[in-house]
């Protein structure tokens, strides 16, 4: 019975559930890898899930887990693949235009940019060093800084003006 229930569920909802995710994400492959996370979830909660409710559950569940892949995209720069996922990490999934497009092949230019933000403004480096590279949450990086959290919160915001600014169109 209930596998009968998951891969009913899983014929009739596997697209959506990819769609969602690449909606979020950009990224077809990211977004299978996403749909498979989701459907595991699924197939280990399906007790809980109410009859009938599975197609919110999977959606809510989808688009839940694209938001946690583009969180955890923002704290690995080398990760970085394009502009939309780029957009969504820094700005928490909330996204606003003119974001930069940065590739996996662009290390040279991410240490680029992050070189010539360090010799420019040393603590919005410090800031984005600690929240992209180091992968501390922004609690930690202000512990760490001795900041409150909303002075972090405007460095970050500051250096990617400035990066848009400085480095929009050689990106």
């Amino acid at each position: 019975m209930k596998n009968e229930r998951f891969c009913d569920c899983y014929v009739k909802y596997q697209r959506y559930v990819i769609r969602i995710a690449y909606e979020w994400v950009k990224d077809y492959e990211a977004a299978e890898d996403i749909s498979q996370t989701v459907f595991l979830s699924f197939y280990q909660h399906m007790d809980i899930v109410i009859p009938g409710a599975e197609k919110c559950w999977l959606f809510r569940c989808a688009k839940n887990a694209a938001i946690d892949y583009i969180r955890k995209i923002c704290r690995k720069p080398e990760l970085w693949m394009d502009e939309d996922v780029l957009e969504r990490a820094v700005n928490g999934a909330q996204g606003s235009a003119g974001m930069m497009e940065i590739s996996v092949d662009n290390e040279e230019l991410i240490t680029w940019i992050m070189d010539k933000l360090k010799e420019t403004h040393p603590l919005w480096y410090e800031t984005v060093y600690l929240i992209c590279v180091e992968e501390l949450t922004y609690e930690e990086a202000s512990r760490q800084l001795g900041v409150k959290p909303g002075v972090l919160r405007s460095r970050i915001h500051r250096a990617r003006v400035f990066v848009r600014e400085q480095f929009g169109g050689e990106v």
